[in-house]
């Protein structure tokens, strides 16, 4: 008959059991939130690749093809012109063709070569001034820049000084 008898220890046994295993199983499930928040932020803050479409790899075919259809003509006469662009080439001119100031918000990315499957060498802050030394095409620029010459999508970026 005593084990029918209300046993306030054994009773406290039972409640501190009964509140130990709360916390644990809450400290299981915190740590399992946690350990999911983790990885579910790690794989967002890796960027992902970049897309390729159709259109990105044909800008330079289709730049150099125009300039080849326009002028058919004064080939003849570009040995001429190529000697002056050689001298001019050779005696660096230090102010260039004209000076832009650069209107994108984020800046522009300076490149090796006229299109955007050249590499990255350089950028251009938001409302930096540079020198248009060449143009290629209506977009392309070759500027200078702190000493570093390279190419910038110029068109709907810059603004004219």
């Amino acid at each position: 008959m005593a084990s029918q008898r209300f046993n306030p220890q054994d009773f406290l046994v039972g409640l501190i059991k009964f509140v130990c295993g709360v916390a644990i199983a809450l400290l299981v499930i915190s740590l399992a939130g946690a350990a999911t928040a983790r990885y579910f932020l790690t794989q967002l803050s890796s960027l992902p690749e970049r897309p390729v479409y159709e259109n990105d790899a044909k800008p330079k075919p289709a730049a150099d093809a125009p300039k080849a259809d326009t002028a058919p003509q004064p080939k003849a006469e570009q040995p001429a012109a190529e000697t002056e662009a050689n001298i001019a080439s050779e005696t660096p001119d230090p102010q260039g063709l004209y000076q832009v100031k650069i209107t994108y918000g984020s800046g522009l990315l300076i490149r090796s070569g006229p299109g955007n499957e050249y590499g990255t060498i350089g950028g251009i802050d938001y409302d930096e001034t540079v020198d248009v030394l060449e143009e290629s095409g209506e977009r392309w620029f070759k500027i200078r820049f702190d000493g570093v010459e390279g190419w910038i999508k110029g068109k709907g970026n810059t603004q004219r000084l």
